[in-house]
């Protein structure tokens, strides 16, 4: 059962309508939102979302068969009900991407990897397709939960923090976690105290002796506009989530509906790292997975959107794991970690009711055709950097000013 939560203003709207927020008519795909969903620990895909039955060398779950909806084959169990009713309301905007090279068994190398491509050094795929956008955000790239590797990019990063930081920063209750006491500050002192450093920092502007000086007071006056923003939407935000997964994804939609983040970043709860009892762990983590994306969905699509009739028109969901897991168990009946992965996609800019690359019959991902989007064995590697760049595309970001050298998968954009 899902928990209660205080449900907000749908939408951008509610908060133009009061005043408080713009709600300018923007054109897709250049902004297009993405909420990235983590599943750290390396999940087992032949439980959900690779049927691999027909595979000798993949020990397959008892009690589970292939099922379809629409053009997706799934893995269906009995008691993973949430998993048939995602694929059977949303099959046709799910893309699944298989086979991807993770190239390392490490978990914190391989969740570098399939974020950023690299090892270090290089940008998360969230912090890129905010800094595109984030000039117009108050917090262009939101960490609810889980990693983020933004490298130069952290000014367009904010993690909320694991005890609600980031709205105690907004209400200004964080002057009360101080050792000395600080006494609180009127209402319409604060007021008067903005106003004062608001003309403050035009006059500084407008006085910059050099073009550095001025860039750099531009960038604070654009931060107080953002923090404003925040303080003026607090009313209406509301974080409490649950400590949960499913509260998680309510709340990256709230963020992206009343237009203060382009990306939200969320981590499933819990770990997938199962070296033992691997299908008693896999199956819960499958079917609280997907009742998290069922309620995502579900919000996205009653939630109206800023140019769209609806925010699922707008946002692409993104489901991944760093690593897969070996096909076959192990002495402990768990599996061990594997070097190629999926992912999901789900909402706008791509085919959806599609499958991509796949396994072979020794569980390697398949090469693929990048510009037809078709498995075969005079193509390329599916690498990190092409879900990478096929994000960026999506977006109307050139993945050649990030990875040079790499190329998207033309073939399954729209």
């Amino acid at each position: 059962m899902r928990p209660s939560r205080r449900r907000l203003m749908t939408g951008s709207a509610a908060l133009a309508g009061m005043g408080l927020l713009p709600r300018p008519v923007r054109a897709a795909p250049a902004d297009r939102r993405f909420i990235f969903i983590v599943n750290f620990g390396g999940w087992d895909v032949t439980r959900a979302i690779y049927p691999a039955f027909d595979n000798p060398v993949v020990d397959m779950e008892p009690n589970a068969t292939t099922a379809r909806a629409g053009n997706l084959d799934f893995v269906d169990h009995p008691e993973r009900p949430m998993v048939r009713d995602f694929f059977q309301q949303y099959h046709d905007r799910t893309m699944l991407l298989h086979g991807i090279l993770v190239p390392s068994v490490a978990h914190m190398a391989c969740l570098r990897l399939i974020l950023t491509g690299r090892i270090a050094g290089r940008p998360d795929w969230p912090a890129i397709l905010a800094s595109a956008v984030g000039q117009r955000f108050a917090l262009p790239h939101l960490v609810l939960s889980g990693p983020s590797y933004p490298a130069d990019l952290g000014a367009w990063v904010t993690r909320t923090g694991t005890s609600g930081q980031l709205e105690a920063l907004i209400t200004g209750d964080i002057a009360g976690w101080s050792d000395t006491p600080v006494d609180e500050t009127g209402l319409l002192l604060q007021q008067a105290e903005q106003r004062v450093l608001e003309r403050r920092v035009r006059r500084a502007v407008e006085a910059a002796p050099d073009p550095r000086s001025a860039a750099l007071l531009d960038a604070y006056a654009a931060s107080l506009d953002r923090a404003e923003q925040l303080k003026l939407a607090n009313d209406v935000i509301d974080w409490e989530t649950g400590g949960d997964f499913v509260g998680d994804c309510l709340l990256a939609a709230d963020m992206l509906a009343q237009d203060l983040a382009s990306c939200v970043t969320v981590t499933f709860t819990h770990d997938w790292d199962t070296h033992a009892l691997n299908d008693i762990w896999q199956n819960w983590h499958w079917q609280g997975l997907f009742d998290g994306l069922n309620g995502l969905m579900q919000t996205l699509d009653s939630t109206p959107g800023h140019s769209t009739p609806t925010l699922a028109e707008e946002t692409v969901v993104v489901v991944l794991s760093e690593m897969g897991r070996t096909p076959g168990l192990n002495a402990e009946e768990g599996k061990d970690h594997w070097p190629y992965t999926s992912a999901m996609l789900i909402g706008p800019g791509f085919t959806g009711d599609r499958v991509v690359g796949g396994y072979d019959d020794t569980f390697y991902g398949r090469r693929l055709d990048h510009a037809a989007a078709e498995a075969t064995d005079s193509g390329s590697d599916v690498t990190c950097d092409s879900l990478g760049a096929t994000l960026l595309a999506l977006a109307d970001v050139d993945p050649g000013d990030f990875l040079p050298g790499a190329s998207a998968i033309e073939g399954v954009l729209t």
